[in-house]
């Protein structure tokens, strides 16, 4: 079978990797080269900028909260429209990696995972952020998007789930590309240590392994979320973001391959 993964390698940036080729339950196809997800774009090079451009990328979804886009910024990509989606909302909770030097005392004595799990159910809530992510989409369905927080793991799971998931990709498959993101596991440490954030010595190490990795009990946790409020994946995509069969057919349509 044909490899459903697609990592694109930058020199400033880590798990950037497109959804092209994934499979659905019926045999079609997620089209190449639309979309992308990845970790934190601050430290894009000029060369990375131009990689960007030439994949054509016209629309940066970025998930992160206002903090993050204060420390962090994107940069500008000729002609890519940016547009700020925060999916999380509260700065007191650990979001990922560059959160843990400011929450010592929630982190101490944690077990391993209950935060990332914690965070995960906590994301289903936000369906106007989900939904707006599905609009832009809809606005443009053929042209290449890319999403994206800080690590490029939960908050950009999440997003590729739904994304996924309206296209009919098993969840079996989405849990797998949310499971890459542990491919990038040094380049992201290297990453968030070049923008000034470190491992505290006053976390046990187990606990910040949890946080950088990605396990299925965080993507799951996600899934049993939406299954325990709405009942399916489905109903969630219908009533809780709102997406019409018309948007559903529209976008099975322009992103899957005949």
């Amino acid at each position: 079978m044909e490899k459903v993964l697609r990592e694109i390698v930058l020199e400033g940036c880590f798990n950037f990797r497109e959804l092209g080729g994934y499979e659905t339950s019926d045999g079609r196809r997620v089209k190449s080269g639309v979309l992308f997800r990845s970790g934190n774009l601050s430290r894009l090079t000029e060369s990375d900028k131009e990689a960007l451009k030439g994949l054509g990328i016209k629309h940066i979804v970025d998930l992160r909260d206002d903090d993050e886009i204060e420390k962090h910024p994107d940069p500008a990509i000729d002609g890519a429209k940016w547009h700020h989606i925060p999916l999380i909302k509260d700065e007191k909770v650990v979001r990922q990696a560059g959160d843990l030097n400011q929450f010592e005392s929630k982190l101490v004595g944690s077990k391993p995972g209950e935060m990332l799990i914690s965070l995960n159910r906590g994301l289903v809530a936000n369906t106007a952020g989900f939904a707006e992510v599905f609009k832009i989409l809809l606005m443009d369905p053929d042209k290449p998007l890319l999403f994206h927080c800080m690590a490029g793991k939960d908050r950009t799971g999440a997003v590729a789930a739904l994304l996924l998931s309206a296209l009919g990709i098993p969840q079996t498959v989405i849990e797998a590309d949310y499971m890459y993101t542990n491919n990038s596991l040094k380049e992201m440490e290297r990453g968030f240590a070049e923008i000034g954030y470190s491992m505290p010595d006053f976390i046990d190490i187990d606990v910040v392994r949890a946080i950088y990795e990605a396990r299925l009990e965080y993507i799951r946790a996600f899934y049993d979320e939406i299954e325990k409020n709405f009942g399916s994946i489905d109903v969630y995509l219908s009533e809780g973001l709102g997406l019409s069969a018309n948007d559903l057919s529209t976008l099975r349509s322009r992103l899957l391959d005949s």
